[in-house]
């Protein structure tokens, strides 16, 4: 069950990241975005949906049940919605005589048949990276235990039927209760859902599968990172994947480094944040994707401890609004002068 899982979540992220993208931006978007921000908008959407979903359970009794029922309920809601979304879209196009057209050949629809040797060399390298970095997370329980409870959490709701029933280390329930702030996290109940729903070991879905899927989205987020860097040279986006792939490779010698949480601590909130949302968001930012970028910083708070809620996201932001309006203001200072000399 884990693996059909695992084969439909690919074409579901996609189909739900495509619904995004078409209902923030629009049509005059459906140019501007790359296939990989589609990948990313679906896991963005669904780390939302699981949010919600575990607000919604804590509210009604924190039965691991509930959230299960609510969550795939709300995964058919909005994917029925982002078809019908779409097919709009497309009905809306061939009235208007824009069905069949093929795009301008850009950054964004690049020829993958024109490879060079040296490219193809690249690509084949990047490739087999991925493949040995996903081999020791599917196949290798190296992981960190320090410092983390993850496993012990889900496998807590898993026993008790309920969201912090009991405390994971000694079994006891809780005297004091549960900072609100942890309690408003939802990888654990995410986690524990899957655990429910596909009847897999938590062992499996915690330390193996999640781990992969942030691996793949490690890769979408560089990807798309690449891109807005490099959108029109392929060959030089090619480089940059490789030097990633190389540091993610040998650059887990030390608990805090991003390969580290890839490889040993791919389950974490912090993990997911630094090696996918804080890359892709710099890439929505870097293309002035506000609307998206938002989304992003409101996922972070979804998955990690942050401040009120304000995280690294919030910061990443910040940094780039404050460059362009320095940049903005140096332009008009410019002008200015220019006009004066004139």
């Amino acid at each position: 069950m884990l693996a059909l899982v695992a084969i439909l979540l690919f074409p579901l992220l996609f189909l739900l990241g495509t619904g995004v993208t078409r209902i923030l931006y629009g049509n005059k978007g459906k140019g501007e975005f790359f296939w990989e921000d589609r990948f990313l908008a679906g896991i963005i959407l669904l780390i939302g949906l699981a949010e919600g979903a575990h607000l919604g359970t804590l509210a009604r009794g924190q039965s691991i049940s509930v959230f299960k029922n609510l969550f795939l309920i709300a995964i058919l809601a909005v994917t029925a919605f982002c078809v019908a979304i779409l097919a709009v879209g497309r009905i809306l196009q061939k009235r208007k005589g824009l069905a069949g057209t093929v795009p301008a050949k850009n950054a964004f629809y690049p020829d993958w048949k024109g490879m060079d040797k040296t490219e193809k060399v690249m690509t084949a390298v990047i490739l087999a990276v991925f493949l040995g970095l996903l081999s020791r997370i599917l196949f290798f329980s190296a992981v960190y235990q320090g410092q983390d409870l993850t496993l012990e959490t889900v496998m807590s709701f898993l026993h008790t039927g309920k969201l912090y029933e009991v405390n994971p280390m000694t079994g006891a329930f809780y005297e004091q209760g549960v900072p609100s702030r942890l309690k408003l996290l939802c990888l654990s109940t995410l986690y524990a859902g899957i655990c429910s729903f596909t009847k897999a070991g938590a062992e499996t879905v915690v330390w193996h599968f999640v781990p992969a899927i942030t691996l793949a989205a490690c890769y979408f987020a560089y990807g798309s990172l690449a891109r807005a860097l490099f959108p029109k040279v392929r060959k030089q986006r090619l480089q940059f994947l490789l030097l990633v792939s190389i540091l993610l490779a040998v650059g887990d010698y030390a608990y805090g480094m991003e390969s580290f949480g890839l490889l040993h601590v791919g389950f974490q909130g912090t993990s997911i944040r630094a090696v996918v949302l804080m890359p892709y968001l710099i890439s929505l930012c870097l293309r002035r994707k506000w609307k998206l970028a938002v989304c992003v910083v409101a996922a972070e708070a979804c998955v990690t401890w942050t401040l009120y809620g304000l995280g690294a996201g919030v910061m990443v932001i910040l940094i780039f609004a404050i460059s362009l309006g320095c940049r903005k203001a140096l332009a008009g200072r410019r002008e200015g002068s220019a006009w004066k000399n004139s």
